[in-house]
């Protein structure tokens, strides 16, 4: 008769914050790894604390921060405004416990620096929760482009942009809590474009202050160490178009769904042409006339249909933030401290560049009072 294998110890989070991304982000990791994974869950207020322990079925609600922190769980899921960040991370880091840091990271750089050289010295795991890049499409993506599936990478143009009321005191138009459309939406574009093509080098930028103090509107032009160039653009006011495109010289790379949680991609291959000189003039008047555009047009959905753009499948499970927290799990499990796939030392450099766009324009700031720069 064999004895029973005692079963491992369920892996239990400490959620720290109660809104919208905390409760995604909690509903996915129940469904993956269980009930017993939501542990205990604090807020700045209690009631919203044991709010957000009913409607999502954890075991405990603390009454602050402090007391969720000693509670005896592997990691630490942090989703409280951007500005408390490093507070939280740091308080979490002293007491052993693993963090998973909701993006961005810190509010800048330096933030970000002090917080992965105190979880460092701790011997803990930290990660930034940059969830989509733990979905499987954009590793499928960065596959394809390591193989030379585009050729030589020429650029990636990437956007996220929702209209929105600006109301003061809202987080993502409050200064106090580091708000903004770079820091919370250009962040997305702008981490998958390091991601997906490389280290930047240099940057070109423009943004618009709005009348509570942050940017509305971001623009980047980046060139990366291999000369692909990325347009980047963020909005808090204005709508933009889902999908992303990166160009090469073999094809044409389609990223589609919104940046935050592509559906998909299509692969369009391109057919370089000469630049020389078109076909000979005595067909020009054809090439030129309505019938000869309309049949141009008529030529070129027939070559889309008999050689369309490949498609690229590799949808993400439940609502996506599983993949980050099972990252989180395995490489606590096995030992590690880090994730390859987004370090803090990443983040921190993509912080680096948000950090340079603001500093640029804050001399036209300072000569308009606010808008552009």
């Amino acid at each position: 008769m064999t004895q029973a294998q005692p079963q491992a110890r369920p892996f239990r989070w400490a959620i720290l914050g109660t809104g919208g991304v905390a409760r995604k982000f909690a509903r996915d990791l129940r469904a993956v790894a269980g009930p017993e994974a939501l542990h205990v869950v604090a807020s700045r207020r209690a009631e919203n604390a044991r709010r957000f322990a009913a409607d999502l079925g954890v075991g405990q609600a603390a009454p602050d921060y402090e007391t969720a922190l000693r509670a005896d769980v592997e990691a630490v899921y942090i989703a409280t405004p951007a500005a408390l960040h490093e507070a939280h991370a740091l308080m979490a880091i002293g007491a052993g416990k693993a963090v998973l840091i909701e993006k961005p990271l810190a509010p800048d750089a330096a933030a970000a620096r002090r917080i992965a050289a105190a979880a460092d010295a701790a011997g803990v795991f930290c990660m930034e929760a940059m969830w989509t890049r733990f979905q499987p499409l954009p590793g499928a993506l960065k596959a394809r482009i390591e193989a030379g599936a585009l050729g030589e990478i020429r650029g990636l143009d990437g956007q996220f942009m929702v209209a929105n009321r600006p109301e003061p005191g809202v987080s993502l138009f409050d200064p106090a809590q580091a708000g903004g459309a770079l820091l919370h939406r250009g962040i997305y574009p702008l981490s998958l474009a390091r991601f997906l093509l490389g280290p930047v080098a240099e940057l070109r930028t423009l943004g618009r202050i709005g009348a509570t103090g942050v940017d509305e509107d971001s623009l980047l032009i980046l060139r990366h160490e291999n000369g692909a160039l990325s347009s980047l653009r963020a909005s808090l006011r204005a709508n933009g178009h889902p999908g992303t495109w990166i160009y090469g010289t073999a094809a044409t790379l389609e990223i589609q769904g919104p940046v935050w949680r592509p559906t998909g991609a299509r692969l369009h291959p391109a057919h370089p042409g000469s630049a020389g000189p078109g076909g000979p003039r005595r067909l020009e008047g054809l090439r030129e006339s309505g019938a000869g555009l309309k049949l141009s047009g008529a030529l070129a959905r027939l070559r889309g249909l008999i050689r369309p753009p490949a498609a690229i499948r590799a949808p993400f499970a439940g609502n996506g933030y599983r993949h980050e927290a099972e990252a989180v799990m395995e490489a606590v499990r096995a030992g590690r401290t880090q994730d390859p796939r987004m370090t803090p030392q990443e983040s921190a450099e993509v912080l680096d560049i948000i950090d340079a766009a603001r500093a640029a324009w804050a001399p036209a700031q300072g000569a308009t009072g606010k808008d552009e720069a």
